[in-house]
């Protein structure tokens, strides 16, 4: 017992000296902690509002008040990390001092960040091109398959329209129209020519567009439409770092409001009516189908798209390396959608004395699962009541029926079951380069790149129909097999130099590329079934067998020079000339000149210039030619026709004969581009605040396009290629971004993009003033493709409003119309509704477009918003003319209201089957406005604090949520105000176009 008292008693004595032990330190530490008192101040000895003042030793931390000052208590030798944005953070060591004078110097990193303009690159700064630098941090949380899709919305006066269907590429048009054949920018990836499609955003490191001949000289022939250069991921010095990434999207698609069957009956019912009535010759209504087929229920699901990378990079200086693998598979939201990828990287780099070397590796594998016709289409043409299989018909599926249900709508569901057609390809791109450097100023470089892709198209077309009167197609095995080889050898010679105030980059080289590109296809019918399974290689089919190919072939050579010259950091002078010949052209005028000259003034660095709140100011203009031959392979060449044949003497003997097919031109030149610049870039508060504005002026002259001529004229091969027409596209653009701080954990940006473009056609060659197709009229000084329609006046109300529609002579403009017909213009005034009627009535030009990215951090958290608009333009929706009036006993949508004796309305004329009087696709009626911005993604991360990550051995942790597309401002009734145009003359026509889908995106990143 008095061992256990003992005990206890040292135990007390113990914990109370240990207490007052703790109490003594305390007192000590807090007796040794001090205040520091400071001001942090710029250069010019101004003040710095907002500074952070950090503790590294603990997470204490103070900011500066108006006149620059802080206190903050620290203990003795500590170190203070001072950051402000726009400003190099700096590390101060406390010591014995009590009062600090703190002076942060202006970063100017984001100035002399080096951008990628063509064969070399140039610091931001002395840019006298009009360049746009995409972010690519913005690319992190987007769900896109390809590149192109993902970078909507983030550049000045550049169209992306993305698609909602699988492996469909997203298109990219950079500053308006300026070719009447192709208007798709060129992509040089690591030095590649294309690529872009299949490009897995997660390996891109840099992306810059040059927009202006200044910028794009340097690609010459090439560039006439913009050039995207991309630049992806290597390797840096450092041990190896290994990074996860895996995303899951769920995606689902729009809808119309479509009738159900008993609905559509009863429409569908008065429709017949009104046509018995009309004497159309109609004499009884439809005996329907009992069916209630929702037909978007039977296509559309939820879909699921998984996309995983991983990648592993490092090295040290003369070798580095970059290795990337990356899965995704798209189940489509549709049935019968369907994309999958595998990728494949490594980039590798190194450096040994004078030489550096490297090369870029990448294999992609795809497969597109083809989707038959278009379902938007067929949503609407196709009767509800109709049912989705009937056993009665050729394949089991169930389709239109004359008496039943009198329509060639298709079946969505049979199509995709009877006609299955997957694309698998190979892509291989790969290059490599080799440089010397010559008195550290003279760099030699050769670069060999190849691209080898290789694709296949296999078709299975079952027995069975999908649409009334389809007759009975035999069963056949389809394979069409495409290839090419495209080979690229780049020799260039760069000097770089400063000498004094001097800075010379000066550049010179040639180029040669050659492509070969070869397809074979064969169909084979009656392929073998085995029970219900079609057995799918060729040899087992026993039908007639057809084949053919086709054979390309082209060269181009180019030689190419650039000087930029910059004096005193003030004055820059950039000049580049291009010489190409093509093999696409006649021999005769195959090479081309093109050459472009621009000039920069850093007007900030002046003596004179003295103003406080500018950091950096330079204005810059502009002027040069770019060039286009997007034209075929021989276009400048005759075809031949051997396939007449003739019988001739006795014995009668078969002779083969040879016609000239199609015309040729020999007199076709280069498309040609001129293109003024004037802008400027500064950046002003500190660095907080960046604004780039350009104007611009482009005229593109001899544009190459396919002009009908008479098949009396002994052309039979198709329109021949001409030199014909002339274009202009004038505008300004406008980006600004903001960037700050407000205390230690919380950041916030913004940056906005605005652009105006306008359009006119300047000459359409060969005589001709102006071109019409069935929605649109081009004509000179007018823009491409104005809205040419009929415009609807209102609706006939009674026989007396029929007898009051005439013209300026009296007489009766629709003798034939109905009360409830639409009263259409007359606007030639002669008596009659034809197409001379037709009016230009809308312009599917946008007045404006622009673009909006958000985004703000605090701690372990970050948001991010991005937004884009088109304001202004005219829409035609096609999903509406196609739903019509129940001409065709398509299905409509819930809602409408017809003209009938008991509601008169003034905006929708009676619904009449077997009658297309109101119905006419090329009318008003269906133009409305389609204005639209849309918050195309909002996404919320959040990062693991790195202790608790290095806890258990890993770098960063990153999980984040976005969504994507959920909000829409539009009036357009349309699906989606943001489609894909089906032409440049038929710009602004939503043909039915597949939509884009709204998504949810989780996303994982791990890196270690």
């Amino acid at each position: 017992m008095k061992k256990i008292l003992f005990f206890l008693k040292r135990r007390f004595w113990l914990r109370a000296m240990m207490s007052l032990l703790c109490v003594l330190l305390s007192f000590i530490a807090a007796f040794a902690q001090q205040d520091v008192e400071g001001r942090v101040v710029d250069e010019a000895g101004e003040a710095i509002v907002g500074a952070n003042i950090t503790d590294r030793g603990t997470n204490r931390g103070a900011s500066t008040g108006v006149d620059g000052k802080f206190t903050l208590r620290v203990s003795p030798g500590a170190v203070l990390q001072v950051t402000y944005i726009g400003y190099v953070s700096q590390q101060v060591t406390v010591g014995s001092q009590r009062n600090l004078e703190i002076v942060l110097k202006l970063d100017n990193q984001a100035l002399e960040e080096l951008v990628v303009i063509g064969y070399g690159t140039v610091r931001k700064k002395d840019l006298t091109g009009a360049v746009s630098v995409i972010n690519t941090e913005q690319l992190r949380d987007r769900n896109s398959q390809d590149i192109v899709g993902a970078m909507q919305g983030l550049a000045s006066g550049v169209k992306v329209t993305s698609s909602g269907l699988p492996g469909q590429q997203a298109s990219i048009i950079i500053r308006g129209l300026g070719s009447l054949t192709n208007n798709a920018p060129l992509f040089v990836i690591d030095g590649m020519i294309g690529g872009e499609a299949h490009l897995n955003p997660a390996d891109v490191e840099s992306i810059q567009i040059l927009k202006d001949a200044a910028s794009a000289a340097i690609y010459g022939s090439r560039a006439a439409n913009g050039v995207v250069i991309i630049t992806t991921r290597g390797g840096k010095e450092g041990p190896m770092k290994v990074q996860f990434d895996g995303n899951l999207t769920t995606t689902t698609l729009p809808r119309y409001d479509l009738m159900d069957a008993e609905t559509w009956k009863k429409f569908d019912d008065l429709a017949y009516d009104e046509a018995i009535k009309s004497g159309v010759g109609v004499v009884k209504r439809q005996n329907h189908f009992e069916g209630n087929t929702d037909w978007q229920d039977e296509m559309l699901s939820t879909g699921a798209l998984q996309n995983y990378n991983l990648s592993l990079s490092g090295g040290s200086k003369p070798g580095k390396y970059f290795v990337a693998f990356n899965r995704m598979i798209d189940d489509g939201a549709l049935y019968g959608s369907g994309y999958d990828r595998y990728g494949f990287r490594v980039n590798t780099s190194g450096q040994k004395g004078i030489f550096s070397f490297g090369e870029n590796i990448v294999y992609t594998k795809t497969s597109v699962q083809i989707l038959n016709g278009n379902p938007w289409a067929d949503f609407i043409a196709i009767s509800p009541t109709i049912p989705v299989r009937d056993e009665s018909n050729p394949g089991g599926y169930g389709y239109g029926d004359p008496d039943r249900a009198n329509n060639f709508g298709r079946n969505l569901v049979a199509m995709q079951d009877l006609r299955i057609q997957e694309r698998p390809e190979d892509i291989l791109k790969a290059n490599v380069f080799g440089q010397v450097t010559l008195f550290d100023a003279l760099h030699a470089k050769l670069n060999v790149a190849y691209t080898h892709y290789s694709g296949i198209t296999n078709t299975l077309r079952k027995f069975g129909n999908w649409t009334m009167g389809q007759g009975s197609d035999a069963p056949s095995l389809g394979f069409d097999n495409y290839r090419s080889d495209d080979v690229l050898l780049e020799q260039t010679f760069n000097y770089k130099k400063l000498i004094g105030k001097h800075n010379i980059d000066a550049l010179a080289g040639a180029t040669y590329n050659t492509f070969l590109g070869e397809s074979n296809w064969i169909t084979k019918l009656d392929p073998l079934v085995v029970g219900d399974k079609y057995i799918t290689s060729l040899d087992a089919a026993t039908g007639i067998t057809t084949a053919g190919g086709n054979y390309q072939k082209a060269r181009i050579m180019s030689f190419l020079g650039r000087v930029n010259y910059a004096y005193d950091d003030r004055y820059l002078v950039q000049a580049t000339l291009r010489r190409d010949g093509t093999s696409r052209l006649p021999e005769n005028t195959r090479w081309g000149n093109f050459a472009s000259f621009s000039l920069g003034w850093r007007i900030s660095n002046e003596s004179f210039f003295d103003i406080p709140f500018i950091d950096d100011l330079k204005i810059r203009g502009s002027h040069g030619t770019l060039g286009n031959s997007s034209i075929g392979y021989w276009d400048y060449q005759s075809v031949i026709n051997t396939a007449p044949r003739a019988v001739f003497g006795s014995p009668e003997l078969l002779v083969m004969g040879m016609t000239q097919s199609r015309l040729s031109n020999t007199d076709l030149v280069w498309e040609r581009k001129t293109t003024t610049n004037i802008g400027f870039d500064a950046t002003l508060l500190r660095h907080k605040l960046t604004i780039t504005a350009e104007y611009f002026n482009s005229k593109s002259k001899d544009l190459l396009v396919y002009l009908p001529i008479l098949m009396s004229s002994g052309n039979e091969g198709g329109n021949p290629a001409v030199n014909a027409g002339s274009l202009s596209n004038k505008g300004f653009e406008v980006e600004a971004g903001w960037k700050d701080r407000a205390g230690k954990d919380f950041s916030y940006s913004a940056s906005l993009n605005f652009s105006r473009l306008r359009n006119k056609v300047l000459d359409l060659g060969y005589g001709r003033v102006e071109y019409f197709e069935f929605l649109s009229k081009t004509q000179i000084g007018q823009p491409l493709g104005a809205f040419y329609l009929h415009r609807m006046l209102g609706i006939f109300q009674s026989t007396q409003d029929v007898a009051n529609h005439v013209n300026s002579e009296g007489k009766v403009i629709q003798p034939n119309a109905l009360p409830g017909d639409i009263i259409y213009d007359d606007y030639n005034d002669d008596g009659i509704i034809s197409s001379e009627d037709r009016q230009q009535v809308g312009s599917p030009w946008p007045k404006f477009e622009m673009g909006l990215s958000l985004g703000a951090a605090y701690k372990g958290f970050d948001i991010g918003v991005n937004g884009y608009g088109r304001f202004g333009q005219d829409v035609w929706n096609g999903a509406a003319a196609a739903a019509a009036d129940f001409a065709n006993n398509q299905n409509n949508f819930n809602g409408i209201q017809p003209w009938t004796v008991e509601n008169q309305v003034n905006d929708r004329p009676r619904i009449v089957f077997g009658d297309t009087r109101n119905s006419r696709g090329d009318q008003s009626r269906w133009l409305e406005k389609g204005s639209f911005f849309r918050l195309s993604q909002i996404a919320l991360g959040y990062t693991i604090p790195s202790k608790v990550s290095n806890s258990i051995r890993l770098e960063r942790i990153r999980a984040g949520v976005t969504l994507q597309n959920f909000v829409t401002f539009t009036n357009y009734s349309g699906l989606d105000p943001e489609f894909r145009d089906s032409g440049i003359f038929t710009l602004g026509a939503d043909n039915t176009s597949f939509p884009n889908p709204r998504s949810v995106l989780f996303s994982l990143s791990v890196t270690f």
